[in-house]
């Protein structure tokens, strides 16, 4: 099979644009999703710049940015959330309306069949498999590059939208309840030893921003964790003002745990 196929960035930029149109882009929801497309894409930009890519290859980090949460605006419309639990999930609805409705034929270009290149397949399983929680073992080097730096990428993002949006926009919760709520046990103490956490385990409001400050424990690339840190969104997170004393204690904590593991990262104890 061949291996590439064409992207064109303005022509890619373009067909956003027409998809998105059809969308209620005035709805906070969506404009959001626009805004973020776009910063993960250029995220995509900079952290393949780190390892070197150039031309094809740093184009198509790129454009899995661009297309990697498609289908988030069609959850909306269906659904008006972006909680995957009580909806669907984005990511494979994403690549569902890409690679099953083909609406990536209007994102790249080939003489043939695109399913007859390999870079095909790559593309929609980075964007099928940008939100699980651990990575298949079955995927080659090249996937596993491309699908790494797309989840970098969107998890450097997600903490600024969730330090710049409304937090009653993003969970339908209002602010209230996120300012008294508890952080769960089991939840506290994964942070604590600096895990992932599993959507399973997040059962309130605070939960919920602790698993976005958990990202920082996914991160791959070097690059990825000191832009992290140089944003400041996720120590907006962890300084959270919450009115329950427990809940202040314990993100205190959390802060100082998630300090050590950066510089333990960017000093290369930890890889």
């Amino acid at each position: 099979m061949n291996n590439t196929f064409a992207i064109n960035r303005a022509e890619a930029e373009k067909s956003f644009h027409d998809y998105t149109a059809a969308y209620d882009l005035d709805d906070a929801k969506v404009a959001l999703k626009v805004e973020h497309t776009f910063r993960v894409a250029g995220l995509c930009d900079v952290i393949s710049d780190s390892l070197g890519m150039t031309g094809y290859d740093k184009d198509l980090a790129w454009l899995l940015g661009m297309l990697h949460d498609i289908g988030r605006f069609e959850q909306v419309r269906r659904y008006h959330t972006f909680r995957d639990a009580l909806s669907v999930n984005h990511a494979e609805l994403s690549a569902d309306i890409l690679f099953r409705e083909g609406l990536i034929k209007n994102f790249i270009k080939v003489e043939d069949d695109p399913a007859e290149s390999d870079d095909y397949l790559l593309t929609e399983k980075a964007i099928r498999l940008h939100n699980v929680f651990q990575l298949p073992d079955d995927l080659t080097e090249r996937e596993l590059r491309f699908a790494t730096i797309l989840r970098d990428a969107d998890k450097l993002d997600i903490l600024r939208v969730n330090v710049e949006t409304p937090r009653s926009t993003i969970y339908n919760v209002p602010d209230e309840i996120f300012l008294d709520s508890e952080i769960t046990d089991e939840v506290y103490e994964a942070m604590l030893q600096c895990q992932n956490l599993f959507r399973n385990m997040m059962k309130t409001p605070a939960d919920l921003m602790l698993g976005h400050v958990s990202f920082v424990f996914g991160l791959v690339y070097p690059v990825s964790v000191r832009l992290m840190r140089e944003q400041g969104y996720l120590e907006t997170v962890l300084l959270f003002p919450s009115r329950n004393p427990r809940t202040r204690q314990r993100f205190a904590e959390i802060r100082r745990v998630v300090h050590d593991y950066m510089e333990k990262r960017l000093s290369g104890v930890l890889f």
